[in-house]
């Protein structure tokens, strides 16, 4: 018998885009610990397979933990060489025939460096700035102060275009270079926000337009999406600033949330906080709820921040600020979305806070040697992943497009060992050996699921009903909210020539767990369901005589086309130890509910002792906390 494969959805989606355009590129290779990879990329450094929340971690689908390392960038010519790096157009600007060629053709090249792990480089996370460059319509009035948080240009119909034909192929082709995506809004908060506002529409109808795409949703594993960029200070409804509001960014944000959940991306989300996305202190009583359980935070980190910078401030000290203003990070993963240093001369501080200076060209001002050290602590401490705030604070672009060499940012420049470039230059190396993600051994090669209930890679689906995860390694099944995952079949199987299903958790499940049969190829008909009850791990069901629910009718065992466990969701899960179908050719009673099991021996024909039972005929001698011993013989056959 064959169960149907059914891979968790934004997997399935993910692998069928994966497969399509790597055979489309003519540049398929099955990806394993040891394949070549595009770019030089070898040792399973540089995989992209989807990724998803697991409390304050991310994870793949083998249940290795990920901390990813980038950079940011963004499609707008003045951030990128100050209009030189490509030919732009002074007279049509972003609008012309040869704009979006001209542009894909520079980030290609970005790409093609960031994915040379042979070079020294390992990056494999990008942010992408969706720039309001093109989404705003220059034939629109600019109503109000121009820059990045005016919205009154933007054009939702150029949103639509330019992600087809922009935004989604650079990703695409950063991914194809071994890299997850996040994906940022057009522009900059403004310096004030409230709920409701034209802003908070704004980021509903970016959204809205961005996680309806289908394109977008096909890559939901990879590609990532971050709510907005740097608010500043956000108030309620009733215009009370989140300091004496702290529901104030819930209110704000969730709406945006729902929106994006409900056109059915199911990828990760990063909400954002205010002060500069440095203050996240009402998410701690107020956070926002995921339905998927697939939420993480995006802050930003610069010098003079956390109380630190070059000159005051310490290790432990910026630790416990950054959980101070960051709770999250206990409860959800954490990606510091911008961060970049370089050593100059203090000669005030910029808009943000952060410290201004002349120094060799980054944001902020601090050495490694004093702040970075303390930052990198932050990050290990709490597994953060991180985008520099540009490609040109990690790697030295302007030499490469010369040269064609890739070296690190600011090299040969007075205090360039001191400064983020050299810095990431080698963390990122180190990085790279542990916490990367990995597709499963023969990930992409066709995955034979054989009996009725296997527990192994691709063949168990978490998410029949709302999204979930499962670890094939640990076993555990992590529903979404009322959700369900187990096993659906191409033709129904026939367990009529079973007398009982035994069911064995390793541990009682916290979320309600019940084991569920369905013999109409309906999620939503009547099942037979097993509740196990608070500490109950073995659940034996009767396949002779089993109702579905309140109806009075039996369960038919020999058409069952759906199988798996329902929980109310998240949690620790539902950890299984074993599916076993079991002949009792003794005919002997089943086990009581009402009393509980102290131990089960089983001993197989050629006297082996065991307490686990054996292929074939077997002696079980079962003790029970009321003093009953049973001894039964039993046939088990493991499908």
């Amino acid at each position: 018998m064959t169960v149907k494969l059914i891979i968790m959805k934004h997997t399935y989606n993910y692998f069928k885009n994966y497969l399509l355009s790597a055979f489309a590129l003519g540049s398929f290779a099955v990806a394993s610990a040891q394949t070549t990879c595009l770019n030089g990329r070898t040792e399973g450094f540089g995989q992209t397979p989807p990724i998803h929340v697991e409390g304050n971690k991310l994870m793949d689908e083998c249940g290795n933990q990920v901390v990813l390392h980038g950079v940011m960038d963004t499609p707008n010519g003045y951030f990128n060489g100050n209009f030189s790096r490509w030919n732009f157009d002074w007279g049509k600007g972003y609008d012309a025939p040869t704009a979006i060629p001209n542009v894909t053709e520079y980030f290609k090249k970005i790409f093609t460096v960031l994915g040379s792990q042979d070079k020294g480089v390992y990056c494999n996370v990008f942010r992408l700035h969706m720039d309001p460059c093109w989404t705003n319509d220059p034939n629109k009035e600019c109503i109000g102060k121009g820059g990045e948080h005016n919205i009154s240009q933007f054009s939702p119909d150029r949103l639509r275009y330019f992600l087809d034909n922009l935004y989604f192929p650079l990703a695409k082709e950063a991914i194809k270079h071994g890299m997850y995506v996040i994906m940022r809004p057009p522009g900059v908060c403004p310096e004030e926000i409230k709920v409701g506002d034209a802003y908070n529409e704004y980021l509903k109808t970016v959204w809205d337009i961005v996680s309806s795409n289908d394109s977008i949703k096909k890559y939901e594993g990879v590609i990532s999406l971050e709510l907005a960029n740097e608010p500043v200070r956000l108030y309620d409804r009733n215009g009370t600033e989140t300091g004496n509001a702290p529901w104030a960014p819930r209110d704000f944000f969730q709406p945006v949330l729902d929106i994006i959940r409900r056109n059915g991306f199911k990828g990760i989300v990063w909400g954002a906080g205010t002060g500069y996305q440095s203050q996240y202190g009402g998410y701690k009583d107020y956070p926002l709820v995921d339905p998927l359980n697939n939420l993480g935070y995006a802050c930003h980190v610069y010098t003079g921040w956390y109380g630190n910078a070059d000159d005051y401030g310490s290790t432990q000290g910026f630790i416990d600020q950054f959980k101070k203003q960051v709770p999250v990070v206990e409860t959800n993963p954490v990606v510091v979305t911008e961060c970049d240093w370089s050593p100059g001369h203090v000669v005030g501080t910029n808009f943000d806070g952060s410290l201004k200076s002349e120094n060799l060209g980054t944001w902020a001002t601090g050495s490694t040697s004093k702040w970075g050290v303390r930052f990198k602590a932050v990050m290990d401490k709490y597994n953060l992943s991180l985008t520099l705030t540009g490609t040109d604070d990690y790697v030295d672009m302007a030499h490469y497009l010369e040269t064609g060499e890739i070296r690190y940012a600011f090299y040969g420049k007075e205090g360039a060992e001191d400064a983020c470039g050299k810095a990431c230059w080698d963390w990122y190396k180190e990085y790279a050996k542990v916490n990367y993600p990995q597709f499963c051994e023969g990930e992409l090669e066709p995955i034979d699921c054989q009996g009725f209930f296997p527990l192994t890679r691709g063949c168990f689906n978490p998410s029949i009903f709302e999204t979930g995860t499962y670890n094939y390694k640990t076993k555990t099944l992590i529903t979404g909210k009322y959700g369900f995952g187990g096993w659906t079949y191409d033709l129904p199987i026939d367990l009529s020539g079973y007398d009982k299903l035994v069911v064995t958790l390793e541990k009682p499940c916290d979320r309600s767990a019940s084991f569920r049969l369905f013999d109409k190829n309906d999620y939503w008909s009547t099942p037979y369901a097993f509740d196990f009850d608070a500490n109950e791990t073995v659940g034996e069901i009767n396949l002779k005589n089993s109702f579905k629910g309140d109806s009075g009718e039996l369960l038919d065992p020999s058409h069952i086309y759906i199988a798996g466990f329902w929980t109310y969701g998240g949690g620790d899960g539902v950890q299984i130890r074993s599916i076993e179908l079991v002949k009792d050719p003794t005919g002997n009673v089943d086990i009581e509910k009402d009393r509980d099991v102290l131990s089960i021996e089983y001993v197989s024909p050629t006297g082996m002792v065991g307490s686990q039972p054996f292929e074939g005929v077997n002696m079980v001698r079962t003790v029970y906390t009321n003093g009953d011993v049973v001894v039964s013989k039993e046939f088990r056959v493991y499908k």
